[in-house]
């Protein structure tokens, strides 16, 4: 019994090895097998299935987070909590959970956009969301002035925690991780919103991705529309040079002679899916086709679209879709880091749409800042993966959320 109990160990060890190093698609019955040197029938035998596997895996993760969530706890048992500390505890929260050897974050983040994981880990994936809501809870519940992040700080931090996986190593992310919670915490006491020097520093040097302007019909266009389709079906893995020239029925040289080379081809795939995807009244270079929203009920059933989960025969939310396609280009800059850039040219301007479409979008009641605007857009991104990994309760409805995130990071009269 110790033996098998001792394989197992192992095996889990290395499954969040593979899954760090490679995501969760590389994560076979085989390939695990070889990696602790047993046959396959020892790994059969313990987990049976690759579900079974999946859901061993993210039980063991489980047990590492919530060990690491009590540390965390434990530590700042009885620290002044304050605008100051609570950024430095939060900077300090999200850097660690990046860390090269954590690997049983890197299992909840490759799960969140996999939905075979999805489908084999559900209950895991929620207990995780818990862990995480209540150990929040429990901190800022010694601070209660800082009591409305609460509600939020969960998904705001499962989004940001995935750009630090990408970013954390960077000069400028940190930068912008310290301003942007340094606003955050300043928003949880209602103190008046700080200046934005690094967003505007960062925003300032960006040269802001264009739609491929192509001629209907032309191969360029075909091609990126083929990528989009597969990057919005499977994700950024699914677009190869034989995935796309098949289906377009062309030569595998066909993307090298339009596009360069494949990481050139699929950033521009990546935006191409993104400018195809948006609605029209989130598209800030658009004219308005609608009336701006009259309150938050109105603004809350507006964007509560945009949170729909997939459904059979129906598409998801954009921002379901978005949050899932920038969580796997975080996914794999770390494991990749030519997708660095891309991944800061993300985040660099995070809400720099949602600030350019406030006076259009957002009800007359609201003054929503630069600030502001930062963090509603990541946390309906963080918000938008857990609603479609994880099945809310029925408790909520998206509006509600909606409605508790609005009156959370924006002012309002």
């Amino acid at each position: 019994m110790a033996h098998a109990a001792d394989i197992r160990t192992q095996a889990m060890a290395a499954a969040m090895a593979i899954i760090a190093d490679h995501g969760v698609a590389a994560l076979s019955i085989r390939d695990l097998a070889q990696a602790i040197g047993k046959s396959t029938t020892v790994i059969v035998n313990l987990f049976q299935t690759k579900a079974g596997l999946l859901a061993a895996t993210a039980e063991a993760a489980m047990e590492m987070d919530a060990a690491f969530h009590a540390r965390f706890l434990a530590q700042t048992d009885g620290a002044p909590l304050n605008r100051q500390t609570l950024r430095v505890l939060a900077m300090g929260y999200i850097i660690g959970r990046a860390a090269p050897e954590a690997h049983f974050v890197r299992v909840w983040e490759e799960f969140l956009t996999d939905r075979e994981a999805v489908m084999a880990a559900g209950p895991q994936l929620r207990a995780w969301a818990q862990l995480r809501q209540r150990a929040w809870a429990e901190l800022l519940a010694r601070a209660p002035t800082f009591s409305r992040l609460a509600p939020v700080l969960e998904p705001y931090l499962t989004m940001e925690a995935l750009y630090a996986s990408a970013l954390a190593g960077r000069a400028d992310y940190q930068l912008l991780l310290g301003e942007a919670l340094d606003g955050l915490m300043a928003r949880g006491l209602d103190a008046p919103p700080p200046t934005t020097p690094v967003i505007e520093w960062i925003e300032a040097g960006l040269v802001p991705p264009q739609p491929p302007g192509l001629e209907a019909g032309s191969m360029k266009l075909r091609l990126l529309d083929i990528a989009a389709n597969l990057i919005m079906e499977g994700g950024v893995g699914a677009v190869t040079n034989r995935s796309v020239t098949q289906l377009a029925k062309a030569s595998t040289s066909t993307i090298l002679y339009h596009f360069g080379d494949m990481r050139g081809f699929v950033a521009e795939a990546i935006w191409h899916s993104v400018f195809r995807e948006i609605p029209p009244y989130l598209d800030w270079r658009r004219p308005l086709d609608l009336q701006r929203p009259a309150d938050l009920d109105d603004w809350a059933r507006l964007m509560a679209t945009t949170l729909q989960p997939a459904s059979p025969g129906g598409q998801a939310g954009f921002y379901v879709k978005y949050a899932r396609l920038i969580a796997q280009i975080c996914l794999l800059a770390r494991r990749d880091p030519a997708f660095q850039d891309l991944a800061a040219l993300l985040r660099g301007p995070e809400g720099g749409g949602t600030y350019a479409r406030r006076e259009a979008i957002w009800p007359p009641q609201f003054v929503l800042t630069r600030m502001s605007a930062a963090h509603f857009a990541i946390w309906i991104k963080g918000r938008a993966l857990l609603d479609a990994a994880i099945a809310p309760t029925e408790e909520t409805t998206p509006e509600d959320r909606l409605r508790v995130a609005a009156l959370a990071f924006a002012s309002h009269a």
